[in-house]
């Protein structure tokens, strides 16, 4: 596919090239973007790789995830869940945050001063018999849990009274360091969410439960959720599936790898090349480490409610991708399937890729959806509803 624009950013960039660094470097600076860098990224699945996850990228540094509070996250506290992986054979450490509903914390804050076994015990119960919602959080590529978009969103979720379990993969943050991959990102969503439900079983009604997923996390949250009968059974060995949660969030989704990549602004630099899609695009059509269908996925649940938000701004991830998202899930239900919805920033809010979490309508529009759902559970149970919100 011949791309003008592309075309003429190169010929702007290497024009500027040759006036500046000369021709001999701007040659050889033409052959490792035009030769170099395409076979590289063809035939090089760890290069593919880094890219898609970005865990290389870990910022701020020297993050003391045992205290929560050091990042500017009150009323949190560290766990660290261990399991035999299934899909890289080997034992993986995740370690997750539990940041507790602000009216919760204001009822707990002295014991935050006691020790932080006793600290534990108060909270494990607090959150097996919480009546409050809770978010699930899946966490975008690059940095971990305590990256400052992210944190800013969890106070986000801590102000509407949620609590939010909020975890890093295999290779992220403080959980066990290994190389990345679709399956092995969503066997620990998957062990996260087990731990949860597990958890919040214990109690005589189960709260609602809503997985939010940004960016790469919209995918890996949408393979976790698209599959959870089959992976139920494979990964955990459970005759009985997980159930699905109450409703999937998805901000800044993306409907497949290949078409991300496709739409990538970075994609503006090789789209010209008559090699492109069979060498920038076609490997992640085919390529069983990373694909990250979500268009696939989401068409199998049916009955998940889904609503996905999007700003019209976002440059890494364009709209243009989500909307696709949207359309499909549209055409796989009928109008007695569950709820999609999807609620687009207009570019004068500048929210970008990362900001949709200082959007000044957020808790409305989460809030209106969160309390759709949980009135339903309201009025099967005959009305004895726990945890409707009013915002």
């Amino acid at each position: 596919m011949f791309d003008p624009q592309g075309v003429m950013i190169c010929v702007f960039l290497y024009t500027t090239g040759l006036l500046i660094l000369g021709a001999s470097i701007t040659g050889s600076l033409f052959f490792f973007h035009v030769a170099v860098v395409p076979l590289v990224f063809k035939y090089s699945k760890s290069f593919r790789r880094s890219l898609v996850f970005a865990n290389f990228v870990q910022w701020p540094l020297n993050i003391n995830y045992e205290e929560p509070s050091s990042c500017g996250i009150e009323g949190a506290r560290n766990i660290n869940i261990e399991y035999e992986s299934k899909v890289d054979n080997c034992h993986v450490r995740i370690g997750i945050w539990h940041i507790l509903p602000q009216s919760i914390y204001e009822k707990l804050r002295d014991k935050f001063t006691e020790d932080k076994e006793a600290l534990s015990r108060v909270l494990d119960h607090e959150l097996a018999y919480s009546k409050k919602p809770i978010i699930l959080y899946c966490h975008g590529n690059s940095n971990s849990r305590a990256a400052f978009h992210r944190i800013e969103l969890y106070k986000v979720f801590q102000q509407m009274d949620f609590h939010t379990i909020a975890f890093d993969y295999r290779g992220y943050g403080d959980s066990t360091n290994l190389k990345p991959s679709e399956d092995g990102v969503v066997e620990d969503s998957l062990i996260v969410y087990d731990w949860l439900y597990s958890t919040i079983i214990k109690g005589d009604k189960r709260p609602a439960v809503f997985v939010w997923g940004h960016s790469l996390g919209t995918a890996i949250s949408s393979h976790l959720l698209g599959n959870l009968t089959e992976l139920s059974m494979s990964l955990l060995d459970r005759q009985t599936p997980l159930p699905l949660p109450n409703g999937l969030i998805l901000e800044a989704p993306f409907n497949n790898l290949a078409d991300e990549v496709a739409n990538h602004p970075l994609s503006k630099l090789v789209t010209w090349l008559p090699y492109y899609d069979s060498t920038f695009v076609a490997p992640f059509r085919s390529n069983n480490e990373q694909i990250f269908r979500s268009d696939e996925h989401l068409t199998k649940v049916k009955s998940l409610p889904v609503l996905i938000l999007h700003a019209k701004d976002d440059v890494i991830v364009p709209f243009l991708v989500g909307l696709k998202l949207y359309r499909s899930i549209v055409q796989s239900r009928s109008e007695d399937d569950a709820m999609i919805k999807l609620h687009a920033y207009d570019k004068r809010e500048n929210l970008g890729h990362k900001w949709i979490c200082q959007a000044k309508d957020l808790t409305d529009i989460v809030g209106e959806i969160l309390n759709i759902h949980l009135q339903i559970v309201c009025n099967l149970t005959n009305g004895s509803c726990r945890g409707c919100l009013v915002l």
